[in-house]
């Protein structure tokens, strides 16, 4: 009787018996979350792998493309890795990365496809496309992986690859490749898993990829600019250096057309009539205008080689502007302009380069000219504030646009309502009357209102303006 297993004994029998297979059953479970958190880990590494490998590549395509199979296949030890890519205006896909088992690369190096040939696949809207090794027609195989039949034959019976799976690489809607993966197994065994992890490897890849081909791409359209840049630099140069030449070439026969002229209006060839005297008056200041203009453009061309340079000497200012006033005055009395000018008594001597101020003086004023309807007034003023002297030429003629104002001294630039106004001018006299004056170390003065008028000008501080200061002799010893 004390042997036969009691009531409670069997209890406890049952109760170890599932305990048992509740252990079982968790360590299962934790074996396969294990496993499910070492794929998970070992996919967050190999995407971390690829992204590092794309941030920090500065090689070409090719090398990025081999660094990146050869990273999905060492992560992975998938038997063949392959990345054929589109190249920009290429109808073709060439391998540029391949990596796996041990003799692939021989296999399949120097692959490059035309895709009119394999159109079956490759311009259908599947994505993604495993190919069953052994049960499908290597034609097929090789038609649908852009390889050579010879090719499929080789993968077939020496690689040990059962199952290929085929990912387009797109991005933006695009196709930027393939992505060919190889597995040791059965069609039927590939399970979801895998495909998934593939799948997020091809968006990866995809985006890398497009990322590569459009730095490649910038940096070729960078390089044709660079080289544009350089002929364009080359003919600019060639264009100042005729410039320069013409305008040298030009600058002593206007010279002697001034000077004949000016003899003239004097008396030297004989007395001249009231009539002949205002048309030689016109012939001396469009050829001063002449003159003006091509040191205008002496000076542009010495400003870009580093030889423009001031000549400073000793000026009476309220002379140089009569000077050039009186020159101005017939051509504005025949425009019907009332051109004023009241020159200040005891004006200081300054020390300034005389020629090109003289410009300036001209070129605002000549413009103040041009710019006001008939009927209008040009008030010209020079005035000693004490510590620094002032010139405004001040019209009310068409004024300048304020949207075009801040471009107004910028080299060959003219306001739209000037254009139409004088088709003829060059946009080179603000640019160079404001270098004159800064490089002096004056201040341009500047307002327009459009429809109302405009004031041109300068201000120079009296300290800039000073003889430089004699040095002193050196003691020489006895």
């Amino acid at each position: 009787m004390d042997n036969i297993p009691t009531t409670e004994t069997k209890r406890l029998f049952t109760g170890r018996k599932q305990l048992k297979q509740d252990i079982e059953h968790v360590t299962q479970e934790m074996y396969k979350r294990n496993f499910e958190l070492a794929e998970a880990n070992k996919t967050l590494s190999l995407l971390r792998a690829i992204d590092s490998i794309v941030l920090e590549s500065h090689d070409e395509l090719g090398i990025l493309c081999q660094n990146i199979a050869s990273a999905i296949a060492k992560y992975t030890s998938y038997p063949l890795v392959a990345i054929l890519v589109n190249p920009p205006h290429k109808d073709y896909l060439e391998m540029l990365g391949l990596a796996g088992a041990s003799g692939i690369e021989d296999m399949f190096k120097s692959c490059k496809v035309k895709e009119d040939d394999h159109e079956t696949w490759l311009v259908s809207p599947e994505q993604k496309a495993i190919l069953d090794i052994s049960s499908v027609d290597s034609r097929l195989i090789a038609e649908v992986l852009c390889l050579s039949e010879d090719q499929v034959n080789d993968l077939k019976n020496e690689s040990g690859i059962k199952t290929i799976l085929l990912l387009k690489l797109l991005s933006r809607h695009r196709l930027v490749g393939v992505l060919a993966i190889g597995l040791n197994q059965e069609k039927i065994e590939v399970h979801d898993k895998q495909e998934q992890l593939i799948e997020r490897l091809s968006e990866t890849v995809g985006i890398a990829l497009d990322s590569k081909l459009l730095f490649e791409e910038n940096q070729q359209v960078l390089r044709q600019l660079q080289k544009t840049n350089e002929k364009l630099k080359t003919l600019d140069e060639t264009k100042d250096e005729f410039i320069s030449m013409a305008s040298h070439q030009l600058r002593t026969p206007l010279t002697s057309v001034k000077g004949y002229l000016s003899m003239v209006l004097e008396g030297d060839a004989g007395e001249i009539g009231e009539m002949q005297r205002k048309l030689l008056d016109q012939a001396f200041v469009s050829s001063q205008r002449m003159v003006y203009l091509i040191a205008d453009l002496l000076n542009v061309s010495r400003l870009r080689t580093g030889k423009f340079v001031l000549e400073a000497v000793p000026s009476n200012l309220a002379e140089v502007v009569e000077g050039e006033i009186g020159q101005l005055k017939e051509t504005a009395a025949g425009r019907g302009l009332k051109l004023t000018y009241d020159k200040p008594a005891d004006f200081p001597e300054l020390y300034l380069d005389e020629t090109k101020i003289r410009q300036v003086i001209m070129n605002f004023t000549d413009n103040a000219i041009y710019y006001t309807p008939s009927g209008g007034h040009i008030v010209v003023k020079l005035e000693d504030k004490g510590e620094s002297i002032e010139f405004t030429v001040t019209d009310d003629g068409m004024g300048v646009p304020k949207v075009q104002q801040p471009n107004l001294f910028t080299k060959f630039y003219r306001a739209d309502n000037a254009r139409k106004a004088r088709p003829d001018g060059t946009g080179l006299g603000l640019f160079m009357a404001k270098k004159v004056i800064v490089v002096q170390g004056g201040n341009l003065l500047f307002t327009s209102q459009e429809g109302k008028g405009s004031t041109f000008g300068f201000a120079f501080p009296k300290s800039k303006l000073q003889p430089p200061p004699t040095p002193e002799p050196t003691a020489t010893s006895s």
